[in-house]
């Protein structure tokens, strides 16, 4: 990958994500991440070729280079992949493949990879990534340990199974940002079939490109569903790709019918989840991250006893505290940043609390995404507490991941249903099949206890054991 791939905002995002991971400061951190990585896999080898080439892409969104092929002196580490050889005196990480799993780290044997689903080598890839940053670090990341072993078998997905069609009938992705690139970047090598509607009101910002791993710089300032649309659609021969340049609560077919069937959610807060569980999605599902830490996978089907989205990603003290955070920061009320959108009222006053910002151009974006911009440009320099910071690209790329593959193991109409609707992962251990369980609903849900809520979604899909009907 290009040296040249990333804007100075989008390395001051992955600074200061790097920054909140080891406690120092985002200069610091900004120097630690220049370092190279060269990647020498066997060419003959086409899992080991993959994951290389999907390596490259995930650390070139990181750090400063990560290069294909025999080692240079700029180097700091060598990824083995495959039955290739060290070069003397480099620091190497060798990453082993075979039909049940991978072993990256230790001192796994030098030999070919063996012949896995091409969306296996990029799952590899993003657990290679995190190694690779562990190498760096060493316990200074407090999450890892050396060798990973991941079992595919914990996938829950039989090899038999990757080739299998995925007819997803008419389906929406909500949200074209880190976490739906990486959902498409995934999608690609599976048998992804029917249409698409991406939703996104937002641009491409010269801080996104760290981790939205379909964008570059030319695609800075054009609207976020467009270009993934664009970009993404050669890749899918049986899938439709509709850009929708609307937030998915504003799109012109929504009706008091059943009109969101499958819904895939890739927003990024937790408010936004909720807001979205009141369009009465009939499937979900979901991925989200929690900073570099953890990846969450929430699947239901309505009619259902059990956790929605809500119920997931119930209001909690840091998402309080977040927000008071954003407002404090920008010069408006904690309540006008519950709204999401920034009102023309609410730009005018940013605008004059911040200089250098046209209060026109704020009107209709979202307030995150003003403040994780603010953040990578430096503009907020003096923040306290805790900052709002971004994933490195490899943790949003397994999130997408882990998401497309969680739509084969439940292709079919039952699929999987009883089984569980919650599995948490970290990118830094091994993925657990047992951490997969069935969340209740919540006390309290501010959906599934509201009387009205409740009435309008069972008219929608039916109580438990009836079938959805139209209002």
């Amino acid at each position: 990958m290009s040296k040249d791939t990333l804007t100075i905002e989008a390395k001051r995002e992955n600074a200061a994500m790097l920054a909140a991971a080891l406690g120092i400061g985002v200069e610091a951190a900004g120097e630690a991440l220049q370092f190279d990585v060269a990647i020498t896999a066997d060419p003959t080898d086409a899992t080991a070729t993959a994951i290389a080439v999907d390596m490259a892409s995930l650390l070139g969104r990181t750090i400063k280079s990560a290069t294909l092929g025999e080692a240079d002196e700029a180097a700091v580490v060598e990824i083995l992949i495959g039955d290739v050889g060290a070069k003397a005196g480099l620091q190497s990480l060798r990453i082993r493949v075979a039909s049940e799993g991978a072993v990256i780290g230790g001192e796994p044997a030098r030999e070919r990879c063996a012949e896995i689903p091409r969306v296996l080598c990029l799952l590899v890839a993003c657990y290679a990534a995190a190694a690779t940053m562990q190498t760096i670090f060493q316990d200074r990341l407090p999450f890892g340990s050396s060798p990973l072993s991941v079992s595919f078998d914990q996938l829950g997905i039989e090899m038999t199974e990757f080739e299998a069609p995925v007819d997803i009938g008419h389906a929406y992705l909500a949200g074209a940002g880190a976490i739906g690139n990486g959902f498409l970047w995934a999608a690609r090598h599976l048998d992804f079939r029917g249409t698409l509607d991406i939703a996104d009101d937002d641009d491409v910002s010269s801080g996104n490109l760290n981790r939205q791993i379909w964008f570059k710089k030319d695609d800075i300032g054009l609207p976020k569903a467009d270009r993934l649309a664009a970009l993404a659609q050669g890749s899918f021969p049986r899938l439709k790709l509709i850009p929708r340049r609307l937030r998915l609560q504003d799109l012109s077919e929504k009706s008091n019918g059943p009109w969101l069937e499958r819904l895939f959610v890739a927003v990024d807060s937790r408010r936004a989840r909720r807001i979205i569980q009141r369009e009465f999605p009939g499937e979900v599902f979901d991925a989200s991250t929690t900073d570099i830490r953890e990846v969450v996978i929430h699947h239901h089907k309505q009619p259902t006893q059990h956790a929605c989205l809500s119920c997931i990603y119930e209001a909690d003290q840091e998402e309080f505290t977040r927000e008071h955070h954003i407002a404090e920061h920008l010069g408006v009320s904690a309540e006008e940043v519950r709204s999401e959108r920034i009102s023309d009222s609410a730009a005018k006053k940013i605008a004059a609390r911040i200089p250098n910002l046209e209060a026109s151009a704020l009107i209709g974006i979202a307030y995150d995404t003003l403040f994780k911009q603010l953040c990578g440009e430096g503009t907020l320099q003096s923040l306290e507490g805790r900052r709002i910071v971004a994933p490195f690209a490899f943790v949003s790329v397994l999130a997408g991941t882990l998401l497309a593959l969680e739509a084969l193991r439940r292709r079919g109409a039952e699929r999987g249903a009883a089984d569980c609707n919650y599995w948490r992962v970290s990118p830094w251990h091994a993925p657990l099949g047992r951490r997969r369980v069935m969340r209740p609903r919540q006390p309290g849900c501010e959906f599934c206890d509201d009387p009205v809520f409740k009435a309008v979604n069972d008219a929608l899909w039916g109580e438990v054991g009836q079938g959805p009907h139209v209002l």
